[in-house]
Formats: C-alpha cells, sequence, structure tokens
C-alpha cells in the first residue's frame, strides 16, 4: 500500500512544483542543510535510492522518504509537504530548516528511551509561547500567503481544511511543516487547490510543539479569475445545450 500511495505522490509532487516553481523563490545556500550530516546527528540511517532520485531515511519504528525538486515527502505511511523542495548538488540532497526542524521532531518522537533526554532537559529545550495567523490573497488564484507569529525557531504545521455542503464531513486540502525564524515570524504561500468553489469556507489551523498554544483563523474562497469575462458566463443556470 505505501509503494502505491508513494508513486502517486510523485505525481502530484510534480504538479505541485511546476504550479509553484515560477512563484516561490528558491532559498538561499545558508538555509539549506545537508541530509548526509544531518541524517546521522539525529540517528537516522541515510540510504540513497538512485531509482527515485530520494533518500531514505530510517531508524525503528519510522521510515522518511525525500525526493530531490519535490516538496512531498513520505513518513511511514502517509505523505507530508514542506514549503522549500529538497534540492541535489554535491551527491547529496539538501531541505530546508522547515524540514529539518520536522526530522528532528520525528527522531525523537521515535527515539528509544535511553536515548530521550531527561524530562528537565527536555522541558527546558521545548519553546513555549502562542501562535497568531494572518492569511491574505496573492495574484495567483488558488494560493493565498499564510503568516503570523510564534516561538523564535519553533517547528509548526498550518492546515488548511474546508467545509463544503452540509451532507459533505470537512476536508483537510493540505498539510505544510514551516518553521519560526529567529526573529519570531513566518510567512509561506500555501495553494488552495483543489478546491475551487466560490464562497466556500477555508479553516486555517497552525500547531506546533506542547507548550506552544496552536492558532486558527479563515476565510472565504473568492471567484477564482473575477477580472474575466467569458459568454459561458452570462448563460442561465438552468440552460441546456441543444
Amino acid at each position: 500500500m505505501r509503494h502505491r500511495f508513494s508513486s502517486a505522490a510523485v505525481q502530484m509532487g510534480a504538479i505541485a512544483l511546476a504550479l509553484t516553481a515560477a512563484v516561490r523563490p528558491a532559498g538561499a545556500a545558508g538555509d539549506l542543510v545537508s541530509l548526509a550530516h544531518l541524517a546521522p546527528q539525529l540517528g537516522y540511517r541515510y540510504t540513497w535510492i538512485a531509482s527515485e532520485a530520494a533518500v531514505a531515511l530510517t531508524r525503528p519504528g519510522l521510515y522518511v522518504l525525500v525526493r530531490t525538486g519535490n516538496p512531498l515527502y513520505d513518513v511511514n505511511d502517509a505523505v507530508e509537504s514542506t514549503a522549500q523542495a529538497p534540492q541535489y548538488r554535491d551527491n547529496d540532497i539538501y531541505v530546508g530548516s522547515a524540514l529539518a526542524a520536522r526530522l528532528r521532531t520525528l527522531a525523537l518522537k521515535f527515539a528509544p528511551p535511553a536515548e530521550q533526554p531527561s524530562m528537565a532537559v527536555r522541558a527546558a529545550a521545548v519553546p513555549h509561547g502562542a501562535l497568531s495567523l494572518n492569511v491574505v490573497p496573492t495574484g495567483v488564484s488558488d494560493a493565498v500567503i499564510v503568516s503570523g507569529t510564534g516561538p523564535a525557531r519553533a517547528p509548526l504545521t498550518i492546515t488548511l481544511s474546508a467545509d463544503i455542503t452540509s451532507g459533505i464531513p470537512r476536508v483537510v486540502l493540505s498539510r505544510t511543516n514551516v518553521a519560526v525564524d529567529a526573529a519570531g515570524k513566518f510567512s509561506v504561500k500555501i495553494s488552495t487547490a483543489p478546491l475551487h468553489l466560490p464562497n466556500s469556507t477555508v479553516l486555517v489551523s497552525a500547531t506546533s510543539l506542547p507548550g506552544v498554544a496552536e492558532a486558527h483563523t479563515s476565510f472565504v474562497l473568492a471567484d477564482p479569475n473575477p477580472t474575466v469575462a467569458h459568454p459561458v458566463d452570462e448563460l442561465p443556470r438552468d440552460f441546456k445545450p441543444h
């Protein structure tokens, strides 16, 4: 099951990368972290998979697959996304600070008890505080800018979900992992696709580590192309072609 789902994720990632490459600037070299150096520090086993241009990071109970140029990555049987697609150079994959922070969180979550620091040390290391959220539209019809504040360098997950109709349960549109910068701020462009129904309410949630209060907000999806005039828009809703 995991391999079939991963194949679909590769195709989805290629589409997402093509749509966002023109509007998302590449991270500076200083923002990238070498997986070959990070993996052993966090206790992962590093395996290069040439057929997928990917790196498998494994430890007991945990399998993470990171692909070159693809913002989607596997965590066991789930698929998560990061704002900055991994890059390949010098025979290694380099990842952004948000994905590096997520890998640290996963390593701690799946660490055997003997490897985990004492509760006192962990409490001192875990950030505390609260998150704030703000959402503004962009010039791209299917994307918004999600920004806010939080404890410095705290990892967080931004989840977009929607209530479409009374007969359909709440739908999760995406989950994006980012990190608060040293100044206590974050900002990321997130697609609202595959939802394209105007007047749909999109819910935005930001969550982080225990001790960091989560934040929630919402916005109403506008017409995807409000300035476009087309004869089809003038047809009555009960129009039936002959």
